[in-house]
């Protein structure tokens, strides 16, 4: 008796996290879709992947924790996968290139 209500609030558990990560997503696309945007504004929308993207990356590469400075694995890692992004703008290789990249410097370093 016991085991079917863990496995009836995991269900639950996990239709509600699929719930609370679909509506934000739906429904900006859903209401924002039908209205022409200026073609400034959507210039300016074309920056927010590399803004958070560089918000993510970038504490990692300069900061341990509290203690700051320069991460030798996670920059020496990120030096070619910079250089193959701005160069080639592939999301998949850049992604690909910096997991080897950082799994071989773990082994070197």
């Amino acid at each position: 008796m016991e085991e079917e209500r863990v496995s009836e609030s995991m269900l639950i558990l996990i239709l509600g996290m699929g719930l609370v990560t679909f509506l934000p997503r739906f429904v900006p696309m859903a209401f924002l879709s039908r209205w022409i945007f200026p073609e400034k504004l959507r210039a300016g929308l074309n920056y927010f992947p590399v803004a958070i993207l560089s918000a993510i990356v970038f504490p990692s590469l300069f900061t341990d924790g509290n203690q700051v400075g320069i991460q030798s694995q996670h920059f020496l890692a990120a030096i070619p996968v910079f250089l193959f992004a701005w160069r080639v703008k592939s999301l998949w290789g850049s992604v690909l290139l910096g997991m080897a990249a950082y799994g071989l410097l773990g082994f070197v370093l």
